[in-house]
């Protein structure tokens, strides 16, 4: 398995605060079958402004610890891109770190209302030849709310990634049917972990694995953590061609919610 969205740099944002923690968090990895991870600590202009030569060079400084401690996992460079004003042009500019240094970004949106113009910027970032991985797209409020939403985004070729604890109902069972309604929808095409720590927020995926295969069947869940990843890593796009996403039907609007939308 390898995990595409986790938080194990040391130091450099919310995630673990020291190396020795790090590393711990990479041994729990191991154990739970993970063969490496894509480290993606956030980028966000004001409040962790983690540029490209940062991060590389603390994805070298931790894959030499873990040669040093003799732990058998895999890390590469990456970032969880907020949606910011400068985003195309650090990514243009080739400041900001994309997933393997390839044309895919891990892109995070606010949760509580989608950005304006958000499909416009959905498509410039697709005409300028990048990928985009929409993260953890079950805890924003307007996708819980209508999950067509998201639909109409993978069928412009966006992809979607969802976290091993949304499906393991660990952020409350609305999330967990939230999340099956999407894999039935094979609206998902990474599940990912989103660790952060050693203690909560771990970088466990097999368990969510195994739930998801509940959903899909074995081969399709390991789909998600196996081959989809591996074809990201080699800047590849993904062959979908036997994974259709199926559009869920809409909730209708209220008429008077819908004249206050218009306000």
């Amino acid at each position: 398995m390898i995990d595409i969205h986790c938080h194990m740099l040391p130091g450099i944002d919310d995630g673990p605060g020291t190396m020795d923690d790090a590393v711990a968090m990479a041994r729990i990895a191991v154990d739970d079958g993970i063969d490496g991870a894509i480290c993606t600590p956030h980028w966000h202009p004001m409040i962790w402004p983690n540029d490209r030569a940062e991060i590389v060079h603390a994805v070298a400084r931790f894959q030499t610890r873990l040669l040093h401690e003799g732990v058998a996992f895999r890390v590469w460079a990456g970032s969880e891109l907020s949606m910011d004003a400068s985003l195309d042009a650090g990514l243009d500019g080739g400041l900001l770190q994309t997933l393997n240094g390839g044309p895919w970004v891990l892109l995070e949106l606010p949760g509580y209302a989608p950005p304006p113009g958000i499909e416009d910027h959905l498509q410039s970032l697709r005409r300028r030849g990048y990928h985009v991985v929409l993260a953890h797209p079950e805890r924003y409020d307007y996708v819980r709310r209508d999950p067509a939403r998201l639909y109409d985004w993978v069928s412009m070729g966006v992809a979607v990634q969802i976290t091993a604890s949304s499906v393991l109902g660990r952020l409350g069972p609305e999330m967990a049917a939230l999340c099956r309604r999407l894999l039935e929808h094979r609206l998902v095409h990474f599940l990912a972990s989103d660790s952060h720590g050693v203690r909560s927020r771990r970088p466990l995926l097999r368990q969510a694995v195994d739930v998801t295969g509940d959903v899909l069947g074995e081969r399709e869940a390991r789909r998600l953590v196996d081959d989809h990843p591996l074809s990201l890593l080699r800047g590849e796009p993904l062959d979908l061609r036997e994974y259709a996403a199926i559009a869920p039907l809409r909730r209708k609007r209220s008429w008077f919610r819908f004249l206050l939308e218009r306000e």
